[in-house]
């Protein structure tokens, strides 16, 4: 290591490459907005929505140079939300791990998902052939992995990578997302203020699930809104 890797601050060393960069530090800090249960576990997955690091770095060639970084360092695990054949959300690779661990603690199929493939595909999507030439996958294994929610079905030759659970944890990001969403376009503009906005979500049981600012850094960072910054604080209006 050279001495243009470390900065010393009051003689403590610092080794910089192991420093989040500034993407790496937004999705640390998104993933503290979601609820936590008493075992300090997350209730749901960290998902992190790319558009939602928008609303914290307001560069997105350097948000994607960094998510590739991150990828290639084996990271964070990329994953497609919906239909789309792009990837649109993530969870840090430690989480997605600990995560599933949880839930799985003894399976070998999981185990092996985890330790061995993930790490080598480095993607959000994989081939069927791939599972089961390079890494000698058995065709109960995939049964399994399916079952435990860690692939999904994207066509008779590939899958998606997945979460246990995914189906829950979006429909719960679904419908709050569109809660919120339906309070602004019935106001007389179609908008409202952002402190009003949260005073309206305060007590609403489908934006407690996630937290009203992960849902705030959702709808700022997306295409569907309009941020303007005023005398009495920041507006949000539909697009």
């Amino acid at each position: 290591m050279s001495t243009s890797d470390i900065v010393s601050l009051d003689d403590n060393s610092i080794v910089i490459n192991d420093l989040p960069n500034d993407t790496e530090a937004a999705i640390r800090y998104i993933k503290t907005l979601l609820p936590v249960t008493q075992k300090d576990t997350f209730k749901y997955p960290p998902v992190v929505f790319i558009h939602q690091l928008y609303d914290i770095i307001h560069n997105k060639t350097l948000i994607n140079k960094e998510l590739e970084i991150l990828r290639k360092q084996c990271k964070i695990q990329k994953l497609t939300i919906g239909t789309s054949d792009s990837s649109s959300a993530l969870i840090l690779y430690e989480d997605y791990v600990k995560y599933t661990l949880n839930i799985y603690p003894e399976n070998r199929s999981v185990n092996k998902f985890l330790n061995i493939i993930l790490p080598s595909i480095k993607s959000f999507g994989v081939e069927k052939c791939t599972l089961l030439q390079k890494f000698k996958l058995q065709q109960y294994e995939l049964t399994e992995l399916i079952n435990c929610g860690l692939l999904l079905i994207r066509n008779q030759e590939s899958y998606w990578i997945s979460f246990p659970s995914s189906g829950n944890f979006i429909r719960r990001y679904i419908e709050g997302r569109k809660y919120i969403i339906q309070i602004i376009r019935r106001r007389k503009f179609q908008e409202i203020l952002e402190n009003d906005l949260e005073v309206r979500c305060a007590k609403v049981s489908k934006i407690k699930e996630l937290g009203f600012k992960y849902f705030l850094h959702d709808i700022k960072g997306s295409e569907d809104i309009i941020k303007m910054n005023t005398t009495s604080g920041c507006l949000l209006r539909i697009a």
